[in-house]
């Protein structure tokens, strides 16, 4: 029997959606990429995510998820740890920000997680799509943050941010926002915001490492 009740009160609390204390420390790390690949109309077709956690992690969900205890992870274990992440990335529109001249977009629900393990290490594979169309002539920005601070998700380099299928006169980047910096210049609204509803502050959208894209 999966051990979901162990799991959900162990270390890895925060990351399943449960009481995580905002501006905590990370205690989970994973390796992103993330590509946006566009349909010939302009429009974001699809979102790509593929994230690789720390091996602390990992070895937390082999132990809990492991029903046989076989050191081994079956399809159907692979299958629970992929259904119990996306319910838990859910809560948190699944760590995504999608930026549009300053409105925030989210995405649909998430129906194609998929798990497996490498080396030792958790990947899961996952693709998101705004709730409404995205033209990439809007200069949209395409964000990955965990707004609860448990989880860092870090892409290595501006290579694992790939744009697909754009107009050759549009280019992006990556912007990895400093945090002290970057709450520095939005304190006032912050602080207005937290303190006339503290639970919906959405810290993501300045701190998230984003794929910023320009069109000309």
């Amino acid at each position: 029997m999966i051990r979901i009740t162990a799991f959900a009160f162990s270390c890895v609390a925060g990351f399943l959606g449960l009481a995580a204390s905002a501006l905590a420390h990370p205690h989970v790390f994973a390796d992103a990429r993330l590509e946006v690949a566009v349909a010939p109309d302009g429009n974001v077709e699809v979102m790509r995510h593929v994230w690789r956690f720390d091996e602390v992690f990992s070895s937390t969900v082999m132990l809990e998820f492991d029903s046989d205890t076989d050191n081994k992870m079956e399809e159907p274990e692979l299958k629970e740890v992929a259904s119990v992440v996306t319910g838990s990335l859910a809560e948190f529109n699944y760590f995504q920000t999608i930026l549009v001249s300053g409105e925030s977009i989210d995405v649909k629900p998430v129906d194609d997680m998929k798990a497996m393990f490498e080396d030792g290490q958790l990947i899961i594979f996952f693709t998101t799509h705004p709730v409404k169309p995205v033209n990439i002539s809007s200069s949209p920005s395409f964000g990955v943050y965990d707004p609860t601070f448990y989880t860092a998700i870090d892409f290595p380099d501006d290579s694992q941010m790939v744009l697909e299928g754009a107009s050759e006169s549009c280019s992006h980047k990556m912007v990895v926002p400093d945090p002290d910096e970057a709450l520095a210049q939005n304190q006032a609204t912050l602080t207005e915001a937290f303190f006339n509803d503290p639970q919906a502050t959405d810290w993501s959208k300045l701190l998230a490492t984003r794929m910023e894209v320009s069109c000309q």
